[in-house]
């Protein structure tokens, strides 16, 4: 298996050989199509974070940046592998020459991961090559590296360029580099984000993302000298989306100013048809000159300085608050006898806070549940508040997305019941009071949350008992979706 993934290995650096030969005689054009056509080919199978194919991948761009003349980062090598090896980020620095500037750093990357493919139900095999996601950053990004090196000279600052793994993720690589760089992190003065740039003429604008958290530089991305003939620019003050994070996230939430540069999402977002041959190269073009010329001049500039203002979707909050609904079923579990109660409703609103600590969170819940349960005598109906709390093991709470497992006790007080048309009697038969424990699992994108939920309660929901000697305790499966702030 090694060998043959080596052969492959080999075999794919023979061809990018041959490539960055004929380089030097292709327009930027032409270089940018190359790029893409080579990053979302089918033999990349869709560049999933963690295979093969990203390792073909980072072996193309290295070579890319070998043949401009870029120096790595840290080191003899661009590879700055994370999580045990299974991943790598690719960094390459163009040194300033200021004696006092060039110690300090612009950072521009793009995430070269994307989500690979799937099999259909046909049983075919179909690949997302992630041509506009994100082989369309990946190749600005290269490209970008040879109009700056041609420009060194002029360069004050650094300029240092990544290429992120684990994007999709959950902004792994990113997240990485922003805690880990080899660099005291107040020496990073701008991070930029080239994610997502190959549908200019549908979009009709490059977006710079961001601009907020920068004095000065709002007008200078505006500036008409800058700008190549024939693009159109806009700015946004701060990134927006709930929906959508890109590989800023990580450097904004430690208070570095942060562009995303973007043509927007009017590609096949994560799905098949982002294909190659879809991508607007010649909007791409004016897209990498004029971000070169952005570069040039904020490495220049005394007056780049961050304004102290950040998007609220990069405020990294250690507590957090949110509604959350439910929905599915309960049913009575005798403690004693062959058979259980049928299943009966739950339905259920309320709201919650978080104290997030990275991995780890603690997050108590008010509920109104409204319960259900079939029952010989008639169906029980209860109305109550139910506090649960519990313990979450999850992804990090400052990735965009992620995946927990929880698990804690909850309190529940019934305070209205009926069986069929006949009130509840709580000083007999029933008690108010249900006291137990619930687990499962959450997964979490941008500021949505969705899961399931296993309840049981090890306290008696009936004070007499069956004719087997068995009492009641109510068991509930749910599904919950819940949105936070």
């Amino acid at each position: 298996m090694k060998q043959r993934f080596y052969l492959k290995i080999f075999q794919f650096i023979f061809l990018v050989s041959c490539t960055s030969v004929a380089n030097g005689q292709l327009s930027i054009e032409d270089k940018l199509k190359q790029h893409v056509y080579t990053l979302a080919d089918d033999s990349l199978a869709g560049r999933k974070a963690g295979s093969e194919y990203t390792r073909k991948a980072a072996v193309y761009i290295t070579a890319q940046w070998n043949e401009i003349g870029l120096k790595p980062l840290v080191g003899n090598t661009y590879l700055r592998p994370f999580q045990l090896g299974y991943f790598y980020n690719l960094a390459a620095i163009i040194e300033g020459n200021d004696p006092i500037l060039k110690d300090e750093y612009i950072i521009v990357g793009a995430h070269y991961d994307h989500i690979g493919g799937f099999v259909n139900n046909k049983g075919e095999t179909i690949i997302n090559n992630g041509a506009d996601d994100n082989a369309s950053g990946v190749a600005t990004l290269i490209e970008l590296g040879r109009l700056l090196k041609e420009k060194q000279s002029t360069l004050r600052r650094s300029v240092v360029l990544i290429a992120f793994d684990a994007e999709e993720l959950g902004l792994f690589g990113s997240s990485e580099f922003a805690v880990n760089p080899p660099f005291p992190a107040a020496k990073i003065k701008l991070m930029m984000s080239v994610d997502m740039v190959g549908w200019y003429k549908i979009s009709g604008y490059v977006k710079y993302s961001g601009v907020g958290t920068l004095h000065n530089v709002k007008n200078l991305i505006l500036e008409g000298s800058l700008k190549p003939e024939g693009l159109h620019v806009k700015t946004q003050e701060f990134e927006r989306s709930i929906f959508t994070a890109t590989d800023t996230k990580s450097f904004a939430e430690t208070g570095i100013p942060t562009l995303c540069i973007t043509t927007g999402s009017k590609s096949p977002y994560h799905k098949p048809e982002d294909m190659a041959h879809l991508i607007d190269y010649e909007g791409m073009t004016l897209i990498t000159e004029h971000l070169a010329n952005v570069v040039q001049v904020v490495s220049q500039n005394d007056d780049i300085r961050a304004s102290g203002k950040i998007s609220s979707k990069h405020k990294n909050k250690k507590i957090i608050f949110g509604v959350s609904s439910k929905i599915g079923y309960n049913y009575h579990n005798y403690t004693a006898g062959a058979l259980n109660g049928k299943k009966g409703t739950v339905l259920g609103v309320g709201m919650n806070g978080q104290l997030n600590m990275n991995y780890i969170a603690l997050r108590p819940e008010v509920f109104y549940d409204y319960i259900t349960a079939r029952h010989p005598q008639g169906q029980i109906t209860t109305h109550a508040f139910t506090i649960p709390f519990n313990l979450f093991l999850q992804t990090p709470s400052s990735a965009a997305s992620g995946l927990a497992v929880f698990a804690g006790p909850y309190y529940s007080c019934v305070f209205k019941g009926k069986q069929g048309d006949t009130q509840l009697d709580f000083d007999h038969f029933f008690h108010r009071d249900e006291a137990g424990y619930n687990f499962g699992i959450e997964i979490r994108v941008a500021n949505i949350r969705s899961g399931v939920t296993f309840r049981n309660a090890f306290t008696n929901f009936s004070r007499t008992t069956n004719a087997e000697n068995g009492y009641i305790h109510n068991k509930a499966v749910f599904f919950t979706l819940g949105y936070t702030f």
